[in-house]
């Protein structure tokens, strides 16, 4: 994928550091990092591997994500309940399935926190799902990331040939990807490149206002020239690997393990940032609480200023 863009940057590898030096410096970053060997010494590292998540969960009902091909969510299809569908089954049947057979038939099952969140904060309010409660056992928060802002805790799985859309995460949290079985890819692109990765209209048929509308792999051919002029950042991740993607940063990944694990840790900026994304979402929530998209006439409006917003300039987009 990275082969589409015309300048791929890759994004800097650091060593451990202390706690308080360590949270500074992400509150300062402008751009990703990757914490090498960050999450080395968690226990998960040995005890996410399939036959023993299936002694200790095996037997826990789970959804997770279902597509036609690798691509999640599957933006090929035409209606939405095929773009978004989901599956039902026992965690052990899932882990045979996106862990055996046809490559094809394993990267059409992706489990994620959309499913069954791990941990939540609201508030104050600390909120843990039943079922994933062990899994709580094998890590720890990252010392970097302060508590008293941490949002949500999600953790992943996956087979190999998954890929994840080109999206942004519409919270406004900063997002640390704790890479802990397998092995990923992972390709950034920041809120200046907005217009040109072509986000989902707002008021369109398509309520995945966060994910671009191109396909990273073949991109439709009146948005691929503007997918090879938007600056790319590129992160590999094996097991042990932190990738800190700033607040508003599109991403997509290719899972390429065999099987690939992950933990994700949101949590809020101690400074909001202000860029166009950041302003285009705030669009998206305002309009979606006060019901703004009933009528042909106000989703022409909202349409009209969404595309006022991802025209904008890319040097006009910065934070402050």
């Amino acid at each position: 994928m990275s082969a589409l863009t015309s300048g791929t940057r890759q994004v800097e590898r650091i060593g451990a550091a202390p706690a308080t030096a360590l949270t500074e410096l992400l509150e300062r970053a402008e751009q990703p990092l990757l914490i090498d060997g960050g999450a080395a010494h968690w226990p998960a590292l040995q005890t996410w591997q399939p036959q023993a998540l299936a002694q200790r969960l095996g037997d826990a009902q789970i959804e997770f994500k279902l597509s036609s091909c690798h691509a999640h969510p599957d933006f090929h299809r035409t209606a939405l309940q095929e773009m978004f569908a989901r599956g039902r089954a026992s965690f052990a049947e899932f882990l045979r399935d996106v862990t055996s057979g046809p490559e094809s038939e394993r990267a059409r099952r992706l489990f994620t926190g959309d499913e069954q969140y791990l941990l939540r904060r609201r508030e104050g309010v600390t909120t843990i799902h039943p079922v994933l409660r062990p899994l709580l056992e094998d890590f720890e928060l990252p010392p970097a990331i302060p508590p008293e802002r941490l949002y949500t805790v999600w953790c992943w799985f996956s087979g190999h040939g998954v890929r994840t859309w080109l999206h942004y995460d519409n919270n406004g949290c900063h997002n640390l990807n704790a890479q802990v079985s397998g092995h990923k890819q992972c390709w950034l692109y920041s809120p200046q490149q907005l217009r040109r990765l072509h986000p989902f209209p707002l008021g369109g048929a398509n309520p995945a206002h966060n994910c671009s509308q191109i396909d990273v792999e073949q991109p439709q051919p009146e948005l691929a020239a503007d997918l090879r002029a938007a600056e790319a950042w590129h992160a590999e991740l094996t097991a042990g690997d932190l990738l800190f993607i700033p607040a508003w940063w599109f991403h997509t990944f290719r899972h390429l393990g065999e099987f690939n694990a992950n933990v994700n840790f949101w949590w809020k900026p101690l400074r909001p940032a202000f860029n166009v994304v950041a302003a285009r979402q705030a669009l998206i929530d305002v309009a979606a609480r006060a019901g703004l998209t009933k009528s042909a006439e106000a989703r022409a409006t909202l349409l009209a200023l969404d595309q006022a917003a991802c025209s904008e300039p890319s040097d006009s987009a910065g934070s402050p």
